[in-house]
């Protein structure tokens, strides 16, 4: 548990120095971005020509990204938990590494190490019972993952900073070992990139995953290694880390 604490405090001291160092110049480099922007957009004017010309189509994308992703290699760290059985505290660390074809695609290849203990509710159950559970821990997951980066915009952190957003939702494939085998997991995910530098940003991600597992007897003595059958295992992982990007 102390090293996912240490994870985020040193997340959360980087987001905090990063916003103390560029909130003065915030100001400036705000109207420096609105200077610079190619496009010069008249709401009223839009309006009115869409209003008489009726054709959607004669109207572009107005876009100003400062911070861009297309063609470059994003490398992370990341921690965090996931819960499934609720007998068990999973924690993880793991990495990623991942390519962006152009402002909205990506792909990349993800894993991590679990850290595994007793919950609150099997350390009261054995306490009262005076017995375990049947239980499967997990030992890693390893897999690859498919985004699609679908909205782009700008926070006002009171004022006295902007932040850069995006926000994606995925689908991956990867494979889930635990104590009793390892398992074929497809995974449905939506995460929130926030853009620090140009070369670092803040990441965090929720994934729905999905296995069928096998559990052995860990209760009955006469039976204990046993063939207790499959079940579904759906699990819920959230994970916050740090991403550095560098041009090929």
């Amino acid at each position: 548990m102390k090293y996912i604490k240490r994870l985020i405090e040193t997340c959360l001291f980087i987001l905090a120095v990063h916003l103390i160092f560029h909130s003065i110049t915030a100001e400036a480099a705000e109207k420096k971005e609105q200077k610079n922007q190619s496009e010069e957009v008249n709401v009223d004017k839009i309006k009115k020509k869409y209003w008489t010309s009726g054709k959607t189509q004669d109207f572009g994308v107005v876009q100003n990204r400062i911070y861009s992703k297309s063609g470059k290699i994003a490398v992370g760290v990341m921690g965090g938990f996931l819960t499934s059985d609720p007998f068990l505290s999973t924690k993880t660390l793991g990495l990623n590494i991942g390519y962006h074809f152009n402002e909205y695609l990506s792909l990349s290849v993800l894993g991590w190490k679990s850290f595994v203990s007793n919950s609150s509710a099997l350390d009261s159950f054995e306490s009262f019972s005076g017995a375990t559970a049947n239980t499967n821990l997990t030992r890693y997951y390893a897999g690859t993952q498919f985004d699609y980066s679908f909205l782009y915009g700008k926070l006002s952190l009171l004022g006295l900073k902007i932040i850069h957003f995006d926000l994606n939702v995925g689908a991956g494939l990867g494979a889930t070992g635990t104590e009793t085998g390892t398992y074929i997991t497809p995974s449905l995910a939506v995460g929130q990139r926030y853009y620090l530098t140009k070369l670092i940003s803040l990441r965090l991600d929720y994934r729905f995953m999905y296995y069928r597992e096998r559990l052995v007897e860990k209760v009955v003595p006469q039976s204990l290694g046993q063939d207790r059958g499959t079940r579904n295992n759906l699990t819920h992982s959230i994970t916050l880390g740090v991403d550095f990007m560098f041009e090929l």
